[in-house]
């Protein structure tokens, strides 16, 4: 560690002392390299942090008296990176029942589908999440997978700081499997998914007018009465359709049910999305899509690009990141998309955007989430290089202007065992 490096752990380890949770009132991250999130970049910025909102940001500022100050002199400072889409929370080892929430199985028969909500399964306790948040994401949507129904359930963000009340906004969208997914829960065909699409909207719509009369009517017996009402924010408009699609085929029709049902959509895949650009900006769709996307695994992504980003966004398209290796349990490595994606035409700060406020935008809380501004949340990431740089890790994580503690069982692990000679280990690794 160089004397530069040693010098601004010193600062950040008092800065920590002073006060990690939302009681410290006032912090003032001085003189870095400031990406807003918004596509402004402010050389020898300032970001003046007090009662966990953004009180102040620009240049030339003054630390306010008795401040805890940070010097981020050669550092770049970020909002904190939201992951569009996860499991975390829900999921701790993938392949262990017992730890995996995620979703009902296939072909076991469970009844419900969109009634399911992530709320209720989510452990903030997950060593995943303290991993993540060393990696400088602030804030997750975690979302169940659907089992035998097109619909998987209510999704949830949370924030990372491991609260038991880390839950930002709950049920904040409905996850549907379409496209190849939805066939496969179809009758293995893409005319069954979207007949029982339509089906289950339109009898969503009928329970939404009148509970009491629909539950005394007879009705089809494919849709529980709790699924229907976990669709009426659905059809309502009130509540986004996240859909994993990925064939530009499909994604035309989705478009048209959208404009039918007057629905808010998000896509998550998107591997053909390109080709419709132009028709999925002008339906106001935002699409969640995997930079590294470029050989086709299935019929459906025969189209797949690495410039699939920058031929959306440079349409109007809002886009996030989400695939390998990015998956729930490196949700960290968003950044390493991130400049995949500018390695293949996307611009820089708009990278830097679909990693903070394009999420909370698609979600509805760009308000309050997603970028560097007065007014907003304290999601604030101080970097020690450039984000997008494979090398470069955050030294301060702040969600809701609280420092976090950025140990976690990674790290944990590496001190355990980066000494094999250390005579506590146990026998196995004592390098004897």
């Amino acid at each position: 560690m160089t004397m530069r490096n040693k010098s601004f752990a010193i600062l950040l380890a008092a800065a920590f002392a002073q006060g990690v949770a939302a009681a410290q009132d006032v912090t003032a991250i001085m003189n870095g390299r400031v990406l807003t999130g918004a596509g402004e970049t402010i050389e020898n910025g300032d970001v003046i942090i007090r009662n966990g909102r953004i009180a102040q940001i620009g240049a030339d500022l003054s630390a306010p008296n008795g401040a805890a100050v940070i010097d981020a002199t050669g550092k770049t400072v970020t909002p904190g990176l939201i992951a569009p889409i996860s499991s975390l929370g829900l999921v701790e080892i993938g392949l262990d029942a017992e730890a995996n929430d995620t979703g009902p199985e296939q072909d076991v028969g469970f009844p419900l589908g969109a009634a399911l909500d992530a709320t209720d399964a989510i452990r903030p306790a997950s060593t995943l999440i303290p991993i993540n948040r060393a990696g400088g994401v602030t804030r997750a949507v975690t979302a169940p997978n659907p089992g035998d129904s097109l619909f998987g359930g209510r999704a949830a963000m949370i924030d990372l700081t491991g609260r038991a009340n880390s839950v930002t906004r709950a049920r904040i969208g409905q996850v549907a499997a379409l496209g190849y997914g939805g066939a496969m829960r179809a009758g293995d065909t893409r005319l069954g998914v979207w007949a029982l699409l339509r089906e289950a909207l339109d009898e969503a719509r009928s329970y939404n007018a009148n509970p009491n009369d629909y539950a005394r009517r007879a009705r089809p017996g494919r849709h529980a009465l709790a699924d229907l009402k976990a669709l009426g924010p659905v059809v309502a408009g009130d509540q986004p359709l996240l859909v994993y699609i990925n064939g530009a085929a499909d994604i035309r029709t989705l478009i048209r049910i959208k404009n039918e049902y007057g629905l808010r959509v998000v896509i998550i895949g998107g591997a053909e999305a390109w080709q419709v650009a132009g028709a999925i900006a002008a339906a106001n769709i935002s699409v969640i899509l995997d930079p590294t996307a470029n050989l086709p695994s299935q019929f459906e992504d025969l189209g797949a690009t690495m410039e699939n980003a920058a031929r959306l966004n440079a349409a109007g398209v809002r886009i996030a990141f989400t695939g390998t290796p990015s998956g729930t349990h490196n949700l960290r490595a968003l950044t390493q998309l991130a400049g995949i994606a500018v390695a293949h035409g996307l611009p820089y700060d708009d990278a830097i955007s679909a990693l903070t406020r394009n999420p909370a935008e698609m979600y509805g809380l760009g308000s309050d989430l997603g970028a560097l501004a007065a007014g907003k949340r304290a999601d604030v990431v101080v970097w020690d290089g450039d984000p997008l740089e494979v090398t470069s890790e955050p030294e301060a994580v702040f969600i809701n202007g609280a420092q976090q503690d950025l140990d976690n069982r990674q790290a944990a692990l590496l001190r355990r065992y980066q000494d094999l000679s250390r005579g506590e280990l146990p026998h196995a690794y004592r390098g004897d």
